[in-house]
């Protein structure tokens, strides 16, 4: 008994020690049963499988698309929040919006060309190497009656209005049937007149304007260098050619070109 208290911690250290031995070896016969049931392991290639479905990126790329190609931002035309609309009141009481001002609200209507004419009417008189002309400055060949004004023309002699040089005559000297002119603001030389065939050309034009916020402002038959208001600002038409008429602001003098067709006459 004295034995057994003297040495009861190495007893039961040895008891332990004992079972964990026979644990041991437990396992490992468990170990080798549970090996004997599995199947056998067959290393080889791999089995063939079908490869993946590809993946549905249209969403992602649609999204990405949008992100590197933004809209581009619209400060102006209907767009009303940095462009607020014009609200003006017409002498009927009716209210009109106006969407634009100023020479950008302007409308060409008409451009009329204005011609320099000049044709060969008469011999001054028997003999006679003197020939008389008749000219027109300006005119609107929509006119009915055409102001001319008659001058006299000898060869290589400087005339009275200074637009020609009279160059050279087919037929008689004394009864030409064409003239042949130089002109002098284009020096145009081939240029031959008859008492049928006149020269025409276009120098200047005049232009039909309306302006929507004030249909009642005259703009009828404006010519270079008119001078206008809009909306109590000044304004001055400082070119007027075949399709485009210039208007300049007299305070900034920035330059508005207002382009016209034929298909807008009347608009």
């Amino acid at each position: 008994m004295e034995f057994l208290k003297k040495h009861y911690e190495k007893i039961v250290l040895c008891v332990v020690l004992l079972g964990l031995a026979g644990a041991v070896l437990w396992m490992k016969s468990a170990l080798v049963q549970v090996r004997g049931e599995l199947p056998p392991v067959v290393i080889g290639p791999p089995p063939k499988t079908p490869p993946p479905k590809p993946l549905d990126l249209s969403v992602y790329e649609q999204a990405l698309a949008q992100i590197t190609n933004p809209p581009t931002v619209v400060l102006s035309g209907a767009h009303n929040l940095f462009n607020p609309v014009t609200w003006k009141r017409k002498p009927n009481g009716d209210l009109i919006k106006i969407v634009k001002s100023g020479p950008d609200a302007l409308i060409v209507t008409n451009i009329i060309p204005l011609y320099t004419i000049i044709s060969y009417d008469h011999p001054s008189g028997p003999g006679s190497s003197v020939y008389v002309m008749m000219i027109a400055a300006n005119v609107d060949l929509r006119q009915t009656n055409l102001r001319k004004r008659q001058e006299y023309a000898r060869k290589d002699e400087k005339v009275k209005s200074g637009l020609y040089f009279v160059r050279g005559i087919k037929g008689a000297e004394d009864d030409p049937s064409e003239i042949n002119l130089e002109i002098v603001r284009t020096g145009e030389t081939n240029v031959w007149v008859s008492t049928n065939t006149p020269y025409k050309r276009a120098e200047s034009y005049l232009a039909d304007l309306k302006y929507d916020p004030d249909p009642t402002l005259p703009l009828l038959k404006r010519k270079v260098n008119d001078e206008f208001k809009l909306d109590n600002e000044p304004y001055k038409i400082i070119e007027i050619t075949n399709d485009a008429v210039r208007v300049q602001d007299r305070r900034t003098t920035k330059v508005t070109e207002i382009k016209w067709t034929p298909s807008r006459n009347g608009d």
